[in-house]
């Protein structure tokens, strides 16, 4: 009986939640809000966490096509990304852009952060 508690006990403990000591939060700056066709949405995203961001990546995406950058194995409190992400020299005129950031932390815990830009032809004005 004694061999049962404390065996379960024991696979209690391992089944436990582990503690969320932070969340990685996520800043998105876009340079502009317009796109020419075949021109880049540029930007740049930055995350910090407390535990640590091991994961960063951004992506543009409109109706046929992904471009993305990301950094790998980052161990560090904050990570920043400069970008510009390819926009199809075939888009539309007013098709959505969905900028997309990732971050993830040393515990695995996800955040992503959604912004938009449109298309127009001639390019953003002056």
């Amino acid at each position: 009986m004694l061999v049962g508690v404390l065996l379960a006990a024991a696979v209690a403990g391992c089944l436990r939640e582990r503690d969320r000591l932070d969340i990685p939060r996520i800043t998105l700056v876009l340079a502009q809000e317009l796109v020419a066709p075949g021109d880049s949405v540029r930007g740049y995203v930055y995350a910090v966490d407390a535990t640590g961001i091991i994961f960063l990546q951004v992506t543009a995406e409109t109706g046929d096509s992904i471009s993305s950058r990301r950094l790998n194995r980052i161990s560090a409190d904050s990570a920043h990304l400069d970008f510009a992400l390819r926009v199809p020299a075939d888009a539309p005129a007013d098709a959505v852009v969905r900028i997309h950031a990732i971050a993830r932390d040393t515990q695995d815990f996800e955040v992503t952060f959604t912004d938009t830009v449109f298309v127009r032809l001639g390019g953003p004005p002056p």
